[in-house]
């Protein structure tokens, strides 16, 4: 595979004060979900501090639907206390991580992960976390955009 993405490697990130849902759910119920997790947010008083982070752990297929194991986190402005199956986690950070920017459809997301794993496969990288998709604030008028990260072993073995 032609590398098309500009990656960038031993990029980091850190969030603290992060609201965190993770559930397997259909693929059709996301959106539903999402928003009764952000009423909760919004119900607790809390401020949303930074972007949207998500990250798919895995699909179940062979049901009417795709099942996915998803996980979405927002920062906030101070420590919450929050019902299950939402958690808290005080500091959320991903290092020496594999990164590219994605700007536009976010249908397009697809191949920037596949040509990530290629990328790290190509380079004996091991991968040692799934890959997380922070939404960043476009300028106004601008095309939807994502940093992706995928954290590797800096191990040289």
């Amino acid at each position: 595979m032609e590398q098309t993405i500009h990656i960038e490697t031993g990029k980091s990130i850190r969030f603290d004060h992060v609201a965190a849902f993770r559930a397997k759910i259909k693929q059709s119920e996301v959106d539903h979900e999402l928003g009764k997790f952000v009423a909760i947010l919004q119900g607790s008083g809390a401020r949303r501090n930074g972007p949207m982070i998500s990250a798919t752990f895995g699909v179940e297929s062979g049901q009417e639907e795709p099942v996915l194991d998803i996980e979405f986190m927002f920062p906030v402005d101070r420590p919450i206390d929050l019902p299950e199956p939402y958690k808290f986690k005080p500091v959320f950070q991903l290092i020496d991580a594999v990164y590219t920017r994605h700007v536009g459809d976010p249908q397009g997301l697809d191949r920037v992960f596949m040509e990530l794993m290629d990328y790290i496969h190509r380079n004996e990288m091991l991968q040692v976390s799934a890959g997380y998709k922070v939404s960043v604030d476009p300028p106004a008028g601008a095309e939807a955009c994502f940093d992706v990260y995928i954290v590797v072993n800096p191990s040289i073995l």
